[in-house]
């Protein structure tokens, strides 16, 4: 379902991403993804979108595994937005999600909002039923100064399905000298198997709060990520993904960590570019995806654009 064009109007009036943003009132948005396999590939077989979320067809650069690019026409979250976002493959399906640009939360000052407890939010949900693989890999988020954030992944998986995703986040803009000293982040992660939790993640931001200098904390660091893949491997296989990466990243104050936890292979960076973490995860994606997927990497094209 979408909303008719008379009735957008003047509901949100956007310029260019880095200027301030007018609004009347929020625009929520929904889509719901069904992957299952038709014939010899993956296919979608259920898109249904709410407002100003949806895709493109899926390509398919590996034959039979759908690449499915996320679209959000408005280009960030203003006051009140919420997206929900459900993703899920049936038996022996196989997909891939992600988005073609950073998604952007604005900020409340910006806004000239008086309410600084309204949330911007995002809730993505996979579910997997058995055999089945799914990948989310969305570009990054940035968390203007003075936001509001929310930001909620879940999965629910089989015992025998495949998943991969990653979060990541940046405070403030780094390049315009923004920094986040007001507003919040709130990050959640939460990863079941048959019912089972296997992964429960909360990670509280506030702006300006010591916990982004502390050595505890964000030490100083604008950006974040965490990956997660359900795929077990070696030390050996671990201390040489940390190698190459302290290796690429030389000369940077970029901080890497890898570990393995119930079955998951969780993968941390800590730095302040959020272009060298996704840079990272790539590189530890394009090396666990033989052993998980049982296929080499294949990155979507939208990331070369």
């Amino acid at each position: 379902m979408t909303l008719p064009a008379s009735e957008l109007e003047g509901d949100i009036k956007r310029s260019r991403a880095d200027d301030p943003v007018q609004v009347t009132r929020s625009w929520p948005a929904s889509l719901t993804l069904e992957f299952a396999p038709r014939g010899e590939r993956t296919a979608v077989v259920r898109a249904r979108h709410q407002g100003p979320l949806r895709i493109q067809r899926a390509f398919y650069p590996e034959a039979d595994w759908a690449h499915v690019y996320l679209l959000h026409p408005p280009g960030g979250l203003v006051v009140g937005d919420q997206l929900q976002l459900n993703l899920s493959t049936q038996a022996n399906a196989c997909a891939l999600v992600t988005t073609p640009s950073a998604g952007r939360v604005y900020s409340l000052q910006a806004l000239q909002h008086s309410d600084k407890t309204t949330t911007q939010g995002q809730r993505v949900e996979l579910q997997l039923e058995e055999n089945s693989s799914l990948e989310w890999l969305p570009q990054e988020t940035i968390v203007f100064n003075g936001a509001n954030a929310r930001l909620h992944t879940r999965v629910e998986a089989s015992p025998d399905s495949r998943y991969c995703l990653w979060d990541i986040v940046c405070l403030g803009r780094p390049a315009c000298d923004e920094v986040f000293t007001q507003g919040e982040v709130l990050q959640t992660l939460e990863i079941n198997c048959a019912g089972k939790p296997l992964l429960r993640e909360r990670t509280r931001v506030r702006g300006g709060d010591s916990m982004m200098k502390a050595p505890w904390g964000l030490k100083g660091a604008s950006s974040f990520g965490t990956m997660v893949a359900n795929v077990k491997v070696s030390r050996d296989a671990v201390d040489q993904l940390l190698e190459d990466l302290h290796q690429r990243f030389a000369g940077t104050a970029e901080q890497w960590g890898i570990t393995q936890k119930q079955g998951l292979l969780i993968a941390r960076y800590l730095g302040n570019n959020v272009g060298e973490c996704r840079m990272g995860f790539a590189q530890i994606w394009a090396a666990v995806r033989p052993l998980q997927m049982g296929r080499e990497a294949v990155e979507p094209r939208i990331w070369n654009t």
